[in-house]
């Protein structure tokens, strides 16, 4: 994704037993991408291990930024669906692959792979991670998918 990120929803389908990421952008593209109950799992490891990285999810969600755009409600404004293009195809891809890296600002370059071709890449910065860990964290219950991890285990290394 080379343009800005607009929005973000995580939704649980039932009839495919998969979480659903749809991220559009400024632009009007829309990518979607499947999770299967393992890659979710695989992701939400990755996740907590980033924000622990960075001080733990009550260090990420008190920031001036984070707590600006739960304010604006993030977390509660409807998916807008003014798509104009589906660069990864109208069903989406079903997520295989995770790779990522972190650049020199602290931005978390998650890159989301199907087995074969083009996937998609989200620049998350600390409070665009501590978002996308609460609708990834939300979509888990939603599955009742019963993930043994502590909701708040992105700031359980940190706590004395």
């Amino acid at each position: 994704m080379t343009d800005q990120l607009h929005q973000i929803n995580i939704a649980y389908v039932d009839k495919e037993d998969r979480l659903l990421m749809r991220a559009t952008t400024k632009n009007g593209d829309e990518y979607r991408v499947w999770f299967t109950r393992r890659y979710a799992g695989l992701l939400m490891d990755i996740i907590n291990k980033g924000m622990n990285e960075r001080g733990g999810m009550t260090a990420l969600g008190s920031t001036p930024q984070t707590t600006d755009m739960i304010k604006e409600g993030a977390l509660e404004k409807p998916f807008e669906s003014n798509v104009k293009n589906y660069p990864l195809g109208k069903k989406g891809i079903l997520g295989f692959g995770i790779k990522t890296n972190t650049s020199e600002d602290k931005i978390l370059r998650l890159q989301l792979l199907p087995e074969n071709g083009q996937g998609l890449t989200l620049n998350l910065n600390d409070s665009l991670m501590y978002m996308f860990h609460n609708l990834l964290s939300q979509g888990i219950v939603r599955a009742d998918w019963n993930f043994k991890q502590d909701q708040d285990a992105a700031g359980s290394e940190h706590i004395h």
